[in-house]
């Protein structure tokens, strides 16, 4: 019986097959993780694509007359989207509500320090337009 033992772990015959069994979990493993992650990054794009065209929207608006804020307000969360200047579509970011990103809250700040990297600490909000 030893002797079938050890024959047996040292033949080279036919190892191909229990050699691929065995690296099929990794390869199956590392394949859904490379998808996941894919997926995580494209999702991350979206959601940075949705900031800055919210960004740009209100920007476009806030020319210091008066009224500035509520038209860029309007210009990113207008709910029947007649006013609306940027409407972010998403592929992976949804999650069966719609496909639509929604800006949940609008600060404006009339200084900013860059320096600081609490954002709420770093905006000095604006009084007036």
């Amino acid at each position: 019986m030893l002797r079938l033992a050890r024959n047996l772990w040292r033949s080279d015959r036919a190892a191909v097959a229990p050699l691929t069994a065995m690296s099929l979990f990794a390869l199956i493993a590392v394949g859904g993780v490379a998808f996941d992650y894919a997926r995580l990054a494209a999702m991350d794009t979206e959601l940075q694509q949705a900031a800055d065209q919210a960004a740009l929207a209100a920007a476009t608006q806030l020319d210091r007359a008066d009224g500035a804020q509520a038209r860029a307000a309007t210009a990113i969360e207008d709910p029947d989207n007649s006013h609306r200047l940027s409407r972010n579509l998403t592929r992976f970011a949804n999650d069966n509500d719609g496909t639509t990103v929604e800006i949940a809250s609008i600060t404006f700040c009339s200084d900013f320090d860059d320096t600081v990297a609490d954002t709420t600490a770093a905006c000095t909000e604006a009084d007036g337009d």
